[in-house]
């Protein structure tokens, strides 16, 4: 028995709904995911120490004439949709602020990526910089100086000992040495180069907070000795403390430099620490 036209049509109707709706959910899956990689690309441009290298992109990283590796590859509908294929997803090692389970994520959204994670070259750290956690004092309260950023307010110290607001001009990020200096009222993380506000012999007796830092000698922390006399801020109060010893660590860890204008002191980590741009 044959079957009717009428029934063939609906029949093909149907088919073709049922495809038309199949084909519209696979494309938006396919966006949904080109979305996703998208927006995953621009947060991890923004993170600090991470290299992202497109296929187009892949022959600019080899000397002329040399064979760059084969080009990764993407679906072609993601192609259509806006996607590019990433070749290569590295992030310097002590550097970059990635979690295990942030990395395994950019690995399952970018299969065709190569994720490696690559040693960083020291960097000279002039003047100096302090590590992640140090606490720096701002008009709001103290702040971990990871988290200060170009035009942020600091609380700053003359040479007149006058206590002033400064704003950031720039941050230096790298990576160096830390060296610990141990005082007679706490101990101090930075790098070798950070001066410190060291008075001259006898300079510290009876003087007041004003000429304390009048007489201060910026002097980079690697230069100090035991017995020097440094200051130190403690509930806004200057007060002069001697140096138990100079140790440079083992320690090599992501260090921030912030500076300020006319090279003004402000308080890292409890201590007066002068700020002088890296070109200097």
């Amino acid at each position: 028995m044959s079957t009717s036209p009428h029934r063939w049509f609906r029949f093909s109707l149907r088919t073709m709904f049922i495809l038309v709706t199949a084909l519209c959910c696979w494309l938006a899956w396919e966006s949904s995911v080109v979305r996703g990689r998208q927006a995953l690309l621009r947060e991890l441009r923004t993170r600090p120490a991470i290299q992202i290298t497109t296929a187009d992109e892949r022959t600019v990283q080899y000397p002329l004439g040399a064979a760059a590796p084969p080009p990764a590859r993407i679906p072609l509908v993601r192609k259509w949709l806006g996607d590019q294929a990433i070749q290569e997803i590295s992030y310097g090692r002590g550097f970059h602020n990635l979690s295990r389970e942030e990395i395994d994520r950019i690995s399952r959204t970018f299969p065709e990526a190569q994720v490696r994670e690559f040693e960083v070259p020291l960097e000279p750290c002039h003047p100096g910089c302090f590590p992640r956690g140090t606490l720096v004092d701002t008009p709001q309260g103290p702040r971990a100086v990871e988290t200060i950023q170009v035009g942020d307010a600091l609380t700053a110290i003359l040479p007149s000992g006058e206590t002033v607001t400064a704003n950031v001009q720039s941050v230096f990020v790298t990576r160096n040495q830390l060296w610990q200096i141990e005082t007679d009222d706490g101990t101090l993380l930075t790098t070798e180069k950070q001066p410190l506000c060291r008075l001259g012999d006898g300079s510290a007796s009876g003087e007041s907070a004003s000429n304390l830092v009048a007489l201060g000698i910026a002097t980079p922390a690697g230069l100090l000795e035991p017995g020097d006399t440094i200051l130190r801020s403690t509930s806004g109060r200057i007060h002069p403390v001697k140096v138990l010893a100079v140790i440079p660590t083992e320690r090599k860890e992501q260090v921030f430099n912030l500076v300020l204008g006319d090279s003004k002191f402000f308080v890292a980590g409890g201590y007066l620490a002068r700020s002088k741009p890296p070109a200097e």
